[in-house]
Order: C-alpha cells, then structure tokens, then sequence
C-alpha cells in the first residue's frame, strides 16, 4: 500500500482525536402569570412560543383566569403547556385552584413533587396549601428530598415568593414586587414559617456544596423580575407577565455538564416565532 496514502490516513486520525468534544446544554423555559381578565385563553404572545425548543417547561402558576373551571379552559391549557409531559412542571397557583384528585389527573403528578434531570434536582411546592407555609406532608416531602439530593443544582419553584417574608431586606420589597400585597388570605402574601423552617436546610444544602435556587412565579403587576442573591450564595427569583403591560420577560435556565445552572431575563418578544406579528 502506498505508504503516502498511509501516513495521510494517520494524521486524519489523529487530528480527529484531537478535535474537543461539543459541549451541550440544557434548555429550560420558565414562565409565569400568564392569565388575561376572561377565562378563554392566556396572554396572546405565550401562544407563538415554540416550547419544543427547550427541554424543560417550568410553570410558575396561575395559568389562567380560572385553569380548572368549566369544561374548555383546562385542555386549551393543555394543549399550549403539554401538563402530562414528564418534562412539564407546575407550581400552581391561587387561579390554578382545584382538587389534589384532579390536578393529578391533568398532569399525573401531584401539587409537590421532584424531578431529576440533568445534574439538576426540580422541587415543586404548592404555595396555596396552608397560606403559603410549607407544613405537614409538604414539609415532610421537602426536607426528605433535601437530605437525599444527589444533584449538583436543585431548583425549587413556588407560585408565591415565599422567602421574601421576614427577611431583613425582602419583606419591605413585597409591595414594589409581588402581585399580592402582604395580608392572610387565599391570593395574599401571607406570613409563613419559611425563614424559621425552610431556610435553614437550604443553607444546610448550600454547604454541601449544591447550588441552591429558588423561584416564585406571582410577577407581572408591578415588575417582571426579581433577583436577589444573598450573603450564603443562595439565589432567589421572580418572574411573571402581565398582558396589558410592554416590560414582560420569560425567565431561561441552562445547563452545562460540571456548570451551574445559568439563568437569565429575556424579553418575551424575543421568543416568539413570529417578532413581527405581535
């Protein structure tokens, strides 16, 4: 055999082992607060995003005017969010009320879960139960979760800002941040045991060395993001929309192998399939 032939077949080989490998990522869309005033549809510009794009569909809560009332709204829902898709979450909220029996069986899943995925362990929490406290069996699922997580990033998703309640700097942005101001009732920002109770096994986590993040959807009034990154590292974010309002934004996760998860505001227009149209 040529030994010209040879020798080109050998350096192809070797370049070819010497090209890096192509690192992929992540995708995970999260979006929130998509109600309108009418309990027909949602807000006009949720319909022209490709949610096939990304590999994770988080919801942050109150979906509709009312998701579960008559017999339309909760497939027209459906059909934009995919519920039974095991890559679909959705922390409900105070629009999303409905019996644990049929939340279940929409999504098949119940009103707290986890979900594992990419290096990153998602927990799901049910802000309406008990007036935003994490209590009982919720409280029980959440701390056992916690204490077995074997993921280098968890992502915990509430529809109320919980953790913004007596903290020493949150709780006097609630009025300038959340849809509900503070109160005790079914829609408020109500009083809670989260910086007593929840906090601190957060802090224990973060000192395993996992990367702790913490999202609310009740957004879109008065802003549509929140971050807040305090003193222990541990992250803390909002994001919903409003209709009526031009500032809306759609919170994007990604996640690279050995990396945080990334996260970033991006304007809802910059999603849609069509820019031009809407």
């Amino acid at each position: 055999m040529n030994k010209g032939f040879l020798l080109i077949v050998f350096m192809l080989v070797v370049v070819s082992c010497k090209q890096p490998s192509v690192e992929t990522s992540s995708s995970f869309i999260y979006i929130a607060h998509t109600r309108v005033k009418t309990n027909d549809s949602v807000y006009k510009k949720v319909y022209d995003i490709d949610f096939s794009k990304y590999d994770m569909t988080l919801l942050g809560g109150d979906l509709a005017w009312s998701s579960f009332s008559g017999k339309t709204i909760t497939p027209h829902l459906d059909s934009i969010f995919d519920f039974k898709n095991p890559n679909t979450l959705w922390s409900v909220g105070n629009h999303d009320n409905t019996s644990d029996k049929k939340f279940y069986a929409t999504t098949l899943r119940e009103k707290y879960h986890a979900y594992q995925r990419d290096d990153v362990t998602f927990i799901t929490l049910n802000s309406q139960d008990s007036l935003s406290s994490i209590v009982g069996k919720q409280k029980d699922f959440l701390f056992s979760v916690l204490d077995t997580l074997q993921t280098s990033s968890v992502l915990l998703m509430s529809h109320k800002l919980i953790f913004m309640n007596d903290h020493p700097v949150l709780d006097a942005r609630i009025p300038k941040v959340c849809n509900a101001n503070k109160g005790d009732c079914y829609h408020c920002h109500n009083p809670n045991n989260f910086q007593k109770e929840v906090y601190p096994k957060l802090l224990e986590l973060k000192n395993r060395g996992v990367q702790v993040t913490w999202v609310g959807g009740d957004l879109g009034y008065k802003t549509s993001e929140f971050e807040y990154v305090d003193d222990q590292g541990i992250i803390f974010l909002g994001n919903g929309l409003w209709y009526p309002k031009d500032w809306n934004k759609v919170l994007l996760f990604s996640k690279r192998k050995d990396k945080p998860l990334d996260y970033e505001f991006v304007h809802i227009d910059t999603l849609l399939a069509n820019q031009g149209k809407n």
